[in-house]
């Protein structure tokens, strides 16, 4: 259970000023207290600091900071964090516009999440993954997301490439999440990379017809 945050006085004192903002709440793991913050502004992401353990995407936790940062300024992108009371960043969830490929669609977003490597098996994705897709709207979306093998630390968890793709995978399907098949270039680069993606159940007919054209076009042979 999350109780929801009715003080943030126990937070790092520069958040503050941004009570406004940042929806957060409480969430306890036998470390210790971490918050969990959604709709995060640029302004929390600059006083908060990368956890040693966030590289996942950039490789270094200061790469992995100015990227939470940018995310953060883009007004489409949803950022969620898991962050501890000294204000180091232990966890991420991203919703932001689905690439390239998927322009002619209106209603489509694309999810990355992270934790750092110490603060894992803990349920923090869980949460932050709870969290994020608590969305009015969420039911009126199309949500894609990329596993790439060459983001994952199977090596260092003591998994192959498969355990963990069959680890993503179950934690995704928690949420409604559901493999396709597709011609994406990234995808087809390794066998253990994996595509998933939930189709709300209010999504219009026409987007969901686009949605299918699109997840086995060819980008060798543009109109198939």
């Amino acid at each position: 259970m999350i109780p929801e945050c009715l003080s943030y006085a126990e937070g790092p004192e520069e958040d503050k000023a941004h009570r406004s903002t940042e929806q957060v709440r409480i969430y306890e793991t036998p470390r210790g207290k971490l918050l969990l913050a959604r709709h995060c502004s640029p302004a929390l992401v600059e006083r908060l600091r990368a956890d040693d353990g966030l590289r996942a995407f950039a490789r270094r936790p200061e790469r992995e900071h100015q990227l939470l940062l940018s995310i953060a300024r883009q007004p489409q992108s949803l950022l969620t964090l898991a962050y501890t009371l000294s204000g180091e960043i232990v966890g991420q969830v991203t919703l932001a516009p689905a690439g390239r490929r998927w322009r002619e669609m209106s209603d489509i977003g694309e999810v990355a999440i992270e934790v750092s490597s110490g603060w894992r098996r803990r349920g923090i994705a869980h949460q932050l993954l709870r969290y994020a897709f608590d969305l009015h709207d969420i039911e009126r979306k199309i949500i894609i997301g990329l596993g790439l093998t060459w983001h994952w630390d199977f090596e260092e968890a003591g998994l192959s490439r498969f355990q963990y793709r069959a680890m993503i995978e179950r934690l995704f399907a928690a949420y409604g999440f559901v493999e396709y098949v597709t011609s994406e270039a990234n995808i087809r680069m390794d066998p253990a990379n994996i595509f998933l993606a939930r189709l709300g159940s209010q999504i219009r007919q026409e987007e969901m017809t686009r949605f299918f054209q699109c997840l086995l076009q060819s980008e060798e042979l543009p109109g198939l």
